[in-house]
């Protein structure tokens, strides 16, 4: 039964029930008080609270996400690179004294050495933990993150290759870098999946390319211009000159990178040849912003990328006003 007892205009709320822990909190808010005393007896009634100590830490939260959660995601070593970011920070903070404030600091401190994006993905994974901990868990939380203003400081990036720079990434580049910047211009394909290329997927007749794994988890065919069936001809080819390379190639992967190896041989690449401020990413936004200068329509583009929704799509989309000018007569 909840006891709720005034004290200096704050309403501190007292939950004792058979088999459960005492539960206390204090509100500012009669209402808001009675409504939380109304959903822990609920949940106790279900089975479904779980008290959370003082000492419970993020860090713990952080730390059984890792252990239960992280194993079923694919690309899960990117979280785990995130979570690590996060525990520095919040590892000894008490979860239920985890404010929007502190979160704010951490906003603050974070972007002073990393990119707004990268920011915002940070705050979404310790947000997720929080919404898991809450929904699943069982634990009476409150979750800061979405009290926490990223309206002034995100920006989504819009860089494009500008004049002569792809030029100059194709001359410099070893063979597979140069064909994974290929294939990024041509198909809009994420790195883990330009990656996971084998000639298995290639079917040269209709020129297409089977993609098993995706971000989605849905597996979808593109079509392939005649400048990355020329690419990955010439990788087969090279690849046969290798021990065992008949037999295996079907198999194996076209391209050895692994994925922080390839953003990092690009990042090399364009400081020897003096490009600023362009990732591998940005060769997807490049090829999406193509496709529609090219006059596919939205649906034709996101049968292409993978894209879920018109929205997603659009922010992948740049269209430079130079090249429209022709199409306006």
């Amino acid at each position: 039964m909840a006891t709720i007892r005034k004290r200096k205009r704050r309403y501190n709320v007292q939950i004792r029930k058979k088999e459960h822990p005492s539960v206390t909190k204090t509100f500012t808010s009669l209402t808001t008080a009675r409504k939380w005393a109304t959903g822990i007896e609920s949940d106790m009634e279900r089975h479904l609270h779980v008290n959370v100590p003082d000492h419970t830490t993020v860090g713990q939260l952080l730390d059984r996400y890792e252990k239960e959660v992280l194993p079923a995601h694919r690309g899960g070593h990117v979280e785990r690179y995130r979570l690590n970011h996060l525990r520095k920070h919040f590892k000894f903070l008490p979860a239920s004294q985890t404010t929007p404030m502190a979160v704010a600091t951490y906003r603050d401190i974070r972007l002073t050495l990393v990119t707004p994006p990268t920011l915002k993905r940070e705050l979404n994974l310790l947000s997720r933990v929080f919404n898991l901990a809450i929904k699943e868990w069982g634990m009476a939380l409150s979750n800061p993150v979405p009290n926490v203003s990223l309206a002034n400081v995100y920006r989504e990036r819009d860089r494009r290759l500008e004049g002569g720079e792809e030029r100059k990434l194709l001359d410099y580049a070893g063979a597979q870098l140069r064909l994974s910047i290929i294939i990024a211009i041509e198909t809009a394909m994420r790195r883990g999946e330009i990656l996971g290329i084998k000639k298995s997927h290639i079917d040269f007749r209709t020129r297409t390319l089977l993609i098993p794994d995706t971000k989605t988890d849905r597996p979808r065919s593109i079509p392939l211009s005649s400048r990355a069936i020329k690419v990955l001809r010439e990788q087969i080819r090279a690849s046969q000159g290798y021990p065992g390379g008949v037999v295996s190639l079907h198999e194996t992967p076209l391209l050895s990178y692994s994925p922080r190896g390839l953003s990092g041989a690009f990042l090399k690449l364009c400081r020897r040849v003096g490009i600023e401020d362009l990732h591998f990413h940005d060769l997807r936004h490049e090829a999406t912003s193509r496709f529609f200068e090219k006059g596919l329509n939205p649906v034709e583009v996101a049968t292409i990328t993978g894209h879920k929704d018109t929205k997603m799509l659009m922010r992948y989309t740049h269209l430079r006003a130079e090249d429209l000018v022709g199409r306006l007569g």
